[in-house]
């Protein structure tokens, strides 16, 4: 099941990225103000490079504080030319982080939702082995009748494998979302001969002569378990495939083998739905959606807070990997009542464990403890629902 731990990883994911293109906005507003002041070469006067220069360095200090946030000096004067390009530049940097945020965050629940993708692509991995397993079977026996097996054609009549091809909801899911392995045939056809045939399981399978119910289902889960999830040459494929596998691995695991471990032999295939990724979606959806909105929304503050915290370190010498976490969670400590306190710092200690530099641990659990107990002391955090009255 998709858990918040996911969603977390996910919106963490997506703030870097925004991240980037913020930079790469801040560039492109830099250069805009390059070419307002280059000299005109077309002109018939001769340029006044130093005033060129002038007025490009004025719009490049104003355009910078704009896109910081941080304040000039009241004794700064600024000429029109440079005020001018200056908010040019700048309403086109907001016109363009406007955009990355609009994608960004479509995106970031386009790839969430599409975990339930991950579940048919390896059902349909499992149908196409069982396909392949007929396959062989026929031409051996056509072949060389003798060397047929009498549990060469049990993998293509396995009963799991026959509900999810008899199953409607699951074969219209995979038209309907495109999934199949017909770009990948070659992979597909050589895990089946150098990993699938040559797994000891697999061969005791196809020495059985008419497998029960049960012996169908263990078969089908020692594949996902065992094959699909672990063989390190096939989990490379979807890495390679889906930078996001990593992370929607054990969601995917859980959906397929707990889809496995509740069919029964009287299931029904065309009572079978599609498995649900999270309890309730529109709920986790909202706290995905809300963590990336909000970190965006009060960045400037966030980094204050944590500026106070970090005397010994400027905001910008830390990992920005550091810094969209203790965002994210300040984010979550203030807007989210009913997750506790503990959660949240343990959650995103686990985040800097997996995601950041090896010192990143103690140093996020030291900053959001100090903060934590900062926000409960001046009543910013308030906290409602069972257990959450002790937050310390």
């Amino acid at each position: 099941m998709l858990n918040r731990r996911s969603l977390r990883v996910k919106a963490m994911q997506t703030l870097f990225a925004y991240n980037q293109c913020a930079e790469a906005n801040g560039n492109l507003g830099l250069a805009e103000i390059d070419e307002v002041f280059a000299p005109d070469l077309n002109s018939m006067e001769a340029p006044d490079h130093e005033k060129l220069k002038a007025n490009k360095e004025q719009a490049k200090k104003l355009f910078s504080s704009k896109v910081s946030q941080i304040p000039l000096t009241d004794n700064e004067t600024f000429s029109k030319e440079a005020q001018d390009s200056a908010n040019a530049a700048f309403k086109e940097f907001n016109k363009r982080s406007k955009q990355d945020f609009d994608h960004l965050s479509k995106q970031m629940v386009n790839d969430a939702q599409a975990l339930v993708n991950r579940f048919l692509e390896v059902i349909s991995l499992l149908i196409s082995w069982s396909d392949y397993s007929r396959i062989e079977a026929d031409k051996k026996s056509k072949i060389d009748p003798e060397r047929l097996l009498v549990g060469d054609f049990n993998f293509y009549k396995n009963k799991v494998i026959q509900f999810f091809r008899d199953s409607s909801k699951v074969q219209v899911a995979l038209v309907k979302k495109d999934v199949n392995w017909e770009q990948d045939e070659d992979n597909v056809k050589n895990w089946y001969k150098e990993i699938i045939k040559k797994d000891d399981a697999y061969l005791e399978y196809r020495r059985v002569t008419n497998p029960t119910y049960q012996q169908d289902k263990e078969i089908v889960d020692h594949f996902v378990k065992q094959i699909i999830f672990k063989n390190n040459l096939i989990l490379d494929f979807f890495e390679g495939r889906d930078i996001f596998w990593i992370e929607d691995k054990a969601i995917a695991r859980s959906l397929v083998t707990r889809s496995i471990r509740d069919l029964e032999e009287s299931s029904i295939p065309k009572d079978f739905g599609i498995p649900d990724f999270s309890n309730n979606w529109e709920e986790d959806k909202l706290f995905f959606e809300q963590i990336f909105k909000l970190t965006i929304e009060n960045d400037k503050e966030y980094e204050e807070m944590i500026s106070v915290k970090t005397e010994n370190w400027e905001i910008d010498r830390l990992a920005i990997t550091d810094q969209i976490i203790l965002k994210m969670a300040i984010t979550e400590m203030l807007n989210f009542a009913s997750i506790p306190l503990k959660v949240t710092i343990n959650e995103y200690i686990e985040l800097s464990k997996n995601y950041s530099t090896p010192k990143s641990k103690q140093f996020v659990n030291g900053v959001l403890d100090v903060i934590s107990n900062e926000l409960q002391s001046n009543g910013r955090v308030k906290k409602s629902g069972r257990g959450l009255i002790d937050n310390k």
